[in-house]
């Protein structure tokens, strides 16, 4: 009966093998899939003002050029009033912004 079990093992680890990289390959299909939809297509709105440009990219990364010259990038995390909340400032571990509306020169943000 060991013989027997012997034999086999590499037919085994061959179809477990196989049924291992299936699984993955399906499991990345699944992912790739589930990013596309999170990924909408962005528009900018020339008619409407900064404020509601920016609140309508609510929980997007975009960059801000302040009139300064100076640009922040992080996530819109709200728009009230003339003051825009940017979290997950990048290159800047665990530090949020406030940002003054009218001192916001430009917005950019990946559209495609």
């Amino acid at each position: 009966m060991k013989k027997l079990g012997r034999r086999y093992r590499p037919i085994v680890l061959i179809a477990a093998a196989i049924i291992l990289g299936m699984s993955l390959i399906g499991m990345s299909r699944n992912v790739r899939a589930a990013g596309a939809e999170s990924q909408q297509a962005v528009q900018l709105n020339v008619n409407s003002s900064m404020a509601d440009n920016l609140a309508a990219l609510k929980g997007k990364s975009v960059t801000v050029i302040l009139s300064s010259g100076q640009a922040m990038t992080g996530v819109v995390n709200d728009v009230k009033g003339n003051l825009l909340h940017l979290a997950k400032l990048s290159q800047k571990e665990f530090y949020d912004a406030l940002v003054a509306i009218d001192r916001i020169s430009a917005i950019e943000v990946r559209a495609r």
